[in-house]
């Protein structure tokens, strides 16, 4: 009788081992803003897109800018802006100069020497903003505006 009620009290115990250890996640999801996310490195940090600026072998810098899908999530390429062709800009233009337009994405080159990406506007009518200086971006901050507001 007690060594029934043993192996019984040993199968219930093996049985909420064997549970507990496999309801453990068994790999770590990230759940984080883009921007500080540990495996991705855009600049930016909202929007339906992602910023790049990449440091070549030759230490030369371009600019990448995917739009991200948000229903899928799945990104497709928006702009790619070559080292060479930042080179040809002003250090400061004389005026906000678009050096590359796609759909609903624009960037620029501003008079203060720093360069705006335009994404949108959206359903909302929303368009995000994000200003940064250099390649590679230093100093990025973000905003939004409502079209027509």
């Amino acid at each position: 009788m007690l060594l029934r009620k043993l192996v019984s009290i040993g199968v219930v115990l093996g049985t909420a081992i064997t549970f507990i250890l496999t309801a453990l996640p068994q790999e770590v999801a990230y759940a984080c803003r883009p921007c500080v996310c540990p495996h991705n490195t855009s600049v930016n940090c909202q929007g339906d897109y992602a910023l790049y600026t990449k440091v070549q072998k030759n230490g030369t810098c371009d600019i990448e800018v995917l739009g991200i899908n948000p229903k899928t999530a799945k990104p497709r390429k928006a702009l790619y802006v070559t080292a060479a062709t930042l080179a040809k800009l002003p250090e400061k233009p004389e005026t906000n100069t678009l050096i590359s337009t796609y759909y609903e994405f624009s960037l620029y080159k501003l008079t203060t020497g720093e360069y705006q990406l335009n994404v949108g506007p959206d359903t909302e009518k929303k368009v995000k903003v994000i200003i940064w200086t250099g390649c590679p971006a230093t100093n990025p901050y973000e905003s939004e505006f409502v079209q027509g507001k």
